[in-house]
């Protein structure tokens, strides 16, 4: 039977599982699989394993959580500042669970139970007393602002501005285009003097109803456009 994972004592934590975290050579901190040859494979190849905060099982929740187990073992502080910010930490740091036991750790605990906001210690249960993790590395770091919110549908959570770009081309392909073709046009209408006045939604439909006249109308033909027919040349 694997032993509690708790914060008082991670070098004493031995969990019998599949994942182990790990320093890369780039700095960061993964969780890979914690089979010896793996770990000895990555150890060659100048990864760090980072032991003494034990191991963890694979699991849907670790997909959305993947440093919850971390955090739960006093290892915030292993992160790198760039790590901690692209993964959005610095804004909104991760609440850490206190019942000291993984999800899915053993068969009576498969899962969290109750809710931070809960009444009581029975509705709060895992998370009852349970603050935020603490990253020291952060003080006296250049920490970005938050990005803005989404100007599509007002989302706000995003940890960087790449990420929000990202969600924008992702999630709003459609709506982007729509806008960035709105914006063309408008530009080509004052670029060629049919866009005079403000940019009102009524100025700019009276500019592109110009406009589109003007495509059907064909131009007139001045006498010297007309080229000489045969009897011309008599």
């Amino acid at each position: 039977m694997p032993e509690t994972l708790t914060t008082d004592a991670p070098n004493t934590v031995i969990i019998d599982q599949g994942l182990l975290y790990v320093r890369n050579p780039l700095g960061e901190v993964v969780a890979v699989d914690a089979s010896d040859n793996e770990i000895m494979k990555k150890t060659k190849r100048g990864w760090q394993p980072l032991w003494e905060y034990g191991q963890f099982g694979s699991s849907a929740y670790y997909m959305d959580h993947p440093y919850e187990p971390l955090f739960q073992a006093g290892g915030a502080k292993e992160l790198a500042v760039e790590q901690v910010i692209s993964m959005g930490y610095h804004l909104r740091p991760p609440l850490v669970p206190t019942c000291g036991q993984h999800v899915g750790q053993s068969k009576d605990h498969l899962a969290h139970i109750g809710t931070f906001s809960g009444r009581n210690v029975r509705e709060r249960g895992c998370w009852n007393g349970a603050a935020t993790a603490e990253f020291p590395q952060l003080v006296g770091a250049a920490v970005p602002d938050a990005p803005a919110e989404c100007e599509y549908c007002g989302r706000d959570d995003f940890a960087t501005d790449q990420a929000l770009k990202q969600h924008q081309s992702v999630m709003h392909d459609d709506r982007r285009r729509q806008v960035e073709l709105a914006d063309g046009i408008v530009d080509g209408l004052r670029r060629t003097g049919q866009l005079q006045g403000g940019s009102s939604a009524a100025d700019i439909a009276a500019a592109v109803v110009i406009a589109l006249r003007s495509l059907e109308t064909p131009p007139k033909r001045r006498k010297s456009d007309v080229l000489p027919g045969p009897e011309d040349d008599d």
